[in-house]
């Protein structure tokens, strides 16, 4: 395979922050230190080992193995083994529970942690890493996960459920399944053991059985977090933010730092960062005059508190909070995501000191750009790099025409022509009678759209002339930005693998994945 690489700077789809964020070192103040090598992560090990709790790594460990031991690989377990001592630590990138596990950038989230955990590994003997999917199934937004682009066709789950998205049952799933299978009808291969994931309760065991035999080889644990038990080791948190709107405050201050830093704050705090979860529903906890509201019905804080204590499974961090939970329950030292993530992560050092958690490593997700071999056949015989179709088909189609036909598309002699025979027309009117003016410059006007549809015309002929080319810009286009987006956030990762035979496809960006590199990688799978 090929590789090369393209800067984030010249790719105008990524953020200004993502441009920022490959170097950590203007962000200091927001970070436990800017995360720059595998060192940095030993350092992380020393200082997770002394305040995370040998019964929270227990139970964890012990929930994890209910969850996923009827389906993990031998690869899984043996993580899940390791995670027993008190010197494995996790690498840890987590989602929104996207329908079948795309887009592709899910994909490049999972091999980064892979690659990370093994390269802390490999640096020193002391520790360990295991690569941790954390299954965000408390979310809400269903519009956001319930489609995927696949074969030229957007498959959709239609439900009108509603609430936690992982807490969704499965009986209207049964329709988007039966359309994701047809694509394979026949086929008996890799495919069929993701197809065949079925009889799950709700959505989150489906998903994360899903994904832990997408990943089964890389030795990824699907960790899915609504859970009573694993809620249970967040309760200090969850009576501390019903108690006093601190991690508020450390927000609000943070925000200031950032926008005098010239960036805007992603996500917003509120005075209490909780919800609660009922049947359908994911209720704002609000703090008021006499207490804290829930839909209207007002609790003292120690009726909460008690409420807290006796069911911890229905209390639910926001954006705010999320990350404070996950460093809770696991052992982590690194969290991986997209710029997006990191905005609105390096708004919460303050949050994790308010509730005395150690902030983690964070790190930007590697971002990569697939070709495949008909679009590498068409980029080939364009001859244009990669890099150009970053921008609009119409300026791409311009640009191809000038490049071909520049000559017989340069009508700036006629037009130079036109301007001076439009000034001798006023001219010759106004020295026979001023009042001609006003018609010899109505004249002028409709020559000139003459003119302007004479060139059209010329511009319509040279690019049927070359039609098949300008198709292929089209085609090219569509790949590289579709819909005006990066490929990665568009496009399910079975794109690149139609007959569903996806392991050489996992193993071939895992091969090309750096957890270090923070350009836009480019993968020519033909090679």
């Amino acid at each position: 395979m090929i590789q090369t690489t393209i800067a984030r700077d010249k790719i105008k789809q990524f953020s200004s922050f993502s441009h920022a964020f490959g170097n950590q070192s203007a962000f200091g103040q927001f970070l436990t230190k800017p995360f720059a090598s595998v060192s940095d992560m030993y350092e992380q090990a020393q200082a997770k080992k002394v305040v995370y709790a040998p019964e929270t790594r227990k139970n964890l460990v012990e929930t994890w193995h209910k969850q996923v031991a009827s389906f993990a690989s031998e690869s899984q377990l043996e993580n899940l083994e390791l995670l027993k001592s008190e010197n494995t630590f996790t690498v840890t990138t987590g989602h929104q529970l996207t329908l079948f596990g795309g887009p592709l950038y899910l994909v490049y989230k999972v091999l980064h942690v892979v690659r990370l955990a093994e390269a802390f590994n490999a640096s020193q003997q002391e520790f360990k890493a295991v690569p941790v999917f954390w299954m965000a199934s408390e979310d809400h937004d269903f519009d956001e996960v319930k489609s995927t682009h696949l074969f030229n066709q957007k498959l959709s789950w239609e439900s009108a459920q509603t609430g936690p998205v992982g807490r969704f049952g499965m009986d209207d799933f049964q329709e988007v399944h039966e359309t994701f299978k047809a694509f394979f009808d026949g086929k008996e291969n890799e495919i069929s053991d993701l197809i065949a994931v079925s009889g799950k309760a709700d959505y989150a065991s489906y998903l994360q059985e899903f994904l832990s035999k997408l990943f089964a080889d890389f030795g990824v644990l699907v960790l899915q977090p609504d859970s009573r038990d694993l809620k249970r080791e967040f309760v200090p948190v969850i009576l501390r933010e019903i108690a006093a709107p601190s991690a508020h405050q450390a927000v609000l201050k943070t925000n200031k730092a950032i926008e005098a830093a010239g960036y805007k704050p992603q996500a917003q705090a509120r005075d209490c960062n909780l919800f609660y979860l009922k049947a359908g529903e994911r209720l704002r906890i609000e703090p008021v005059a006499n207490g804290l509201a829930i839909d209207g019905k007002v609790f003292s804080e120690a009726e909460l508190a008690k409420r807290v204590q006796e069911e911890p499974e229905n209390f639910s961090p926001n954006v705010i909070l999320r990350p404070v939970y996950q460093e809770t329950i696991l052992p982590n030292l690194v969290y991986v995501g997209g710029g997006g993530e990191m905005a609105y992560w390096i708004q919460l050092k303050g949050v994790f000191e308010v509730h005395q958690t150690l902030f983690p490593l964070i790190q930007q997700r590697i971002s990569i750009q697939l070709q495949d071999g008909t679009m590498k056949k068409r980029l080939d015989k364009l001859n244009w790099p990669v890099e150009r179709f970053f921008q609009p088909k119409d300026a791409l189609k311009k640009l191809f025409l000038a490049e071909n036909e520049g000559d017989d598309l340069n009508l700036s002699t006629l037009f130079k022509s036109f301007n001076t025979l439009r000034a001798e027309m006023i001219d010759k009117a106004k020295s026979i009678e001023a009042t001609l003016e006003s018609f010899a410059e109505a004249e002028a006007v409709r020559m000139k759209k003459q003119l302007e549809s004479f060139e059209q015309r010329l511009v319509k002929q040279l690019k049927q002339r070359h039609e098949q080319t300008l198709q292929s810009i089209d085609f090219i286009s569509e790949r590289v930005i579709p819909e005006n987006s990066l490929q990665e956030r568009h496009f399910h990762w079975l794109q690149f693998a139609p007959s569903g035979e996806y392991k050489h496809l996992l193993q071939t960006i895992y091969q090309h994945t750096d957890p270090f590199e923070t350009e836009l990688v480019v993968i020519d799978l033909t090679k």
